[in-house]
């Protein structure tokens, strides 16, 4: 088994069922399977992923455990050589897996590989990151970036300042189309993804696990997905989660600069737009 397809289900039925058709019908070439993670969901009997899509693999956890306990279930039922996490609220515009795979297989320096990911209608999401250090929060805020030619500009900061049209190297990317090989996982602590965070800002801790053990995290604008975003979060929780992911940004941010610095970064990102709420976050 080359690739399992890892696919978290929380209150989603009809998103995740376009998402897996998308798979079926996109995906050529690469042998393949689909672990579909139900997360203890009320909205319907998740059987009925089973009986719509009686070749996919459903697991059934009693509990929410969130996105990172979602995938860590998944894998553990895992054959692939590689895993690719993909969100409940996707669908494959093209063979977006398989081009990513074959990158992976021929790029072993890549722990982490992402796609292309785009709105329904068509405005581009900026997924490729920097960790947010103080020299990054500095370039923004003066923002002296502007005196650099453009090229150089966009890889330095990514973020909207890159327009998401090549190949990069990144720090980090969005967990919404995360490709690995799974031989990685067996480096990390537990053998398995972290789960410090429940949800948001896991993408961000794992990348920085992948780039302490030596690997790179790849953009490739080929493989283009589309992705409803916030799909699987009513709108009544937005503003619960924004903060919540403020606040496991700052945890994250104290593992990145355990030391005096931290406040210097906590100090610097005050002075910016979200700065209230980056306080609340304590």
């Amino acid at each position: 088994m080359q690739l399992s397809i890892i696919i978290i289900n929380y209150n989603t039925f009809i998103l995740t069922c376009k998402c897996i058709e998308s798979v079926l019908q996109k995906v050529t070439g690469v042998d393949y399977e689909i672990i579909l993670v139900d997360n203890a969901s009320s909205e319907c009997d998740p059987q009925l992923f089973s009986n719509k899509f009686p070749t996919i693999k459903l697991v059934k956890s009693p509990v929410n455990t969130g996105f990172a306990g979602g995938n860590n279930l998944g894998i553990t039922y895992a054959l692939g050589e590689y895993v690719l996490l993909l969100n409940s609220d996707t669908e494959l515009i093209n063979n977006a897996a398989g081009i990513c795979l074959e990158h992976s297989v021929k790029h072993p320096e890549a722990g982490m590989v992402t796609c292309h990911l785009e709105y329904p209608d068509g405005r581009i999401q900026y997924n490729c990151r920097r960790f947010r250090t103080i020299g990054w929060e500095l370039l923004e805020l003066v923002p002296l970036y502007r005196l650099l030619p453009k090229a150089k500009r966009e890889m330095l900061m990514l973020h909207h300042y890159f327009d998401h049209q090549r190949f990069a190297k990144v720090d980090w990317v969005w967990g919404t189309f995360m490709m690995f090989p799974r031989k990685i996982l067996a480096q990390l602590p537990g053998q398995k993804l972290a789960e410090d965070f429940f949800m948001y800002c896991e993408d961000v801790l794992w990348c920085w696990q992948f780039g302490r053990l030596g690997y790179e995290v790849h953009f490739l604008p080929e493989a283009k997905v589309m992705h409803v975003h916030k799909g699987s979060t009513s709108k009544e929780k937005l503003k619960r989660t924004t903060l919540t992911s403020i606040k496991n940004h700052a945890k994250f941010m104290k593992k990145f600069y355990p030391d005096f610095r931290w406040y210097i970064f906590a100090a610097i990102f005050y002075t910016k737009q979200y700065g209230a709420l980056w306080m609340k976050a304590f």
